[in-house]
């Protein structure tokens, strides 16, 4: 009976084991976790968000980042108009 339980333990503290090192969490404190409350700590990782792993010590490309992201929101807005002014312009033949 303890042969079964512990092969449980190490199936779902296994688990969260991978689980929480996709996102970027303590290994081992998860396969502890997981090792001995099972089911529910496998469904309090995969409910959490990833840790984000750049370091926010980093300001010059913090800065560099969201000036990058902007851009590419800018490229994708114009985009998206110039699709939806096509859209339009092929409605307007085939409805005419």
């Amino acid at each position: 009976m303890l042969l079964i339980i512990g092969l449980v333990g190490v199936i779902f503290g296994g688990a969260c084991a991978i689980v929480a090192s996709n996102k970027s969490r303590d290994v081992l404190g998860w396969f502890v976790l997981g090792f001995l409350l099972n089911l529910i700590a496998l469904i309090v990782i995969a409910a959490l968000t990833p840790l984000d792993k750049a370091p926010a010590a980093e300001g010059a490309d913090d800065k560099r980042r969201s000036d990058e992201e902007v851009l590419e929101k800018d490229e994708l807005r114009k985009k998206a108009a110039a699709l939806a002014a096509s859209l339009a312009q092929s409605r307007e033949k085939l409805s005419g």
